[in-house]
């Protein structure tokens, strides 16, 4: 389970996930934009196409299942981080982040002993486990 927090830190805070949000994103916004430059005559059909058109866009990106996945993600670690104080957000963004320190460097920065900076990832790691994948209990009554 340390691997699932592990990945789900290392996604958040080194960007991966923001990154991978915003660019599918741009990808549905920008997918088959083929606009039509037809200038013939004719009788209007639909006066409300660009509102149409606007809508279905914000419909395609909110409908998205990649979109809500990431995002649905990206909310469990902010909501999680909120629970913790600045000096583990710190260890988390140090850790975490697209570049990597070493442990004795990142200790430095925390004023702690690395030792203690390690028991006190392994703590966090576990205690995200513990409360974002929590296993559902079989219901006991026969």
């Amino acid at each position: 389970m340390a691997d699932k927090a592990e990945q789900y830190f290392k996604c958040y805070y080194s960007g991966k996930w923001q990154h991978d949000l915003a660019w599918r994103i741009h990808d549905l916004k920008h997918a088959n934009s083929m606009h039509d430059e037809n200038i013939g005559g004719g009788k209007v059909q639909n006066v409300n196409t660009a509102l149409n058109s606007t809508i279905a866009r914000i419909a395609k990106v909110e409908d998205d299942h990649i979109v809500r996945d990431l995002r649905h993600k990206i909310d469990t670690v902010e909501n999680y981080e909120k629970t913790l104080d600045e000096y583990h957000v710190q260890l988390l963004k140090l850790r975490y982040a697209r570049k990597r320190h070493t442990w004795i460097g990142d200790s430095n920065r925390l004023y702690k002993s690395v030792r203690q900076c390690q028991a006190d990832l392994k703590a966090i790691k576990d205690d995200f486990n513990a409360s974002v994948f929590v296993k559902p209990v079989d219901n006991l009554t026969p």
